[in-house]
């Protein structure tokens, strides 16, 4: 029902009647216990996002993080699109420190570069997911250029962990991506701004049931 990587997940929505929404409000509520609905292609390898949420600019600036950091991407603009793991660096440098308290986004050389409090990243991990998740899985198959999906699987993920969390951030398993780069607000006008789809906490789907402490398959 729509094309390209969130097609899936529409089509899922549209067959349940379920409004799609970023307000985070529960996706359905059942037995009156809110669930977050996720799906995922079963041959898919890609990570699923977690959560959206932007760093504290401090003490670096994102413009100054992107044309400091950044690269040129495809089309020529300056960009920063990387993945940063705890206690690694990534080949522009970057990586992630875990602290009590802090998540550090920080450079080789320079240092911290822009941070997240944890608890304010737990809130949101606990408003999007809901403590409850419903991940459905499908077989997919394309004709006519037309993607077609067998929603053939589910799992059902009750309880979520911040423990849980800290432990695959830690693990590496859990990771954080920009996803930005500067670019002409109108073509000629010189008039430069940065564009942000939106920094990402990301699991691949295989490690979502490590996130919660129930754990309960479906299958046909």
């Amino acid at each position: 029902m729509r094309p390209g990587d969130t097609g899936i997940g529409f089509t899922l929505e549209s067959l349940l009647n379920i409004t799609e929404n970023n307000s985070g409000e529960p996706d359905f509520t059942y037995n009156g216990v809110p669930f977050e609905l996720k799906s995922h292609r079963s041959g898919a390898s890609s990570n699923i996002t977690l959560i959206t949420k932007t760093p504290y600019w401090d003490p670096v600036p994102q413009w100054d993080m992107i044309t400091k950091y950044g690269y040129p991407d495809k089309k020529g603009r300056q960009a920063l699109k990387v993945t940063m793991k705890v206690d690694e660096f990534n080949p522009q440098g970057l990586g992630l420190e875990l602290s009590d308290n802090r998540l550090d986004i920080v450079h080789r050389s320079d240092g911290v570069i822009a941070y997240f409090l944890i608890d304010e990243v737990m809130d949101k991990v606990r408003t999007k997911l809901y403590e409850n998740l419903l991940l459905v899985l499908a077989e997919t198959m394309r004709d006519g250029g037309v993607e077609y999906f067998h929603f053939n699987r589910a799992t059902l993920l009750k309880k979520l962990s911040g423990n849980r969390f800290k432990r695959l951030l830690i693990d590496g398993l859990i990771v954080f991506e920009f996803r930005m780069d500067i670019r002409e607000r109108n073509k000629g006008e010189k008039d430069y701004f940065v564009r942000d789809h939106g920094p990402g906490f990301r699991l691949n789907r295989r490690h979502m049931n490590k996130l919660y402490e129930y754990e309960e398959d479906f299958f046909p």
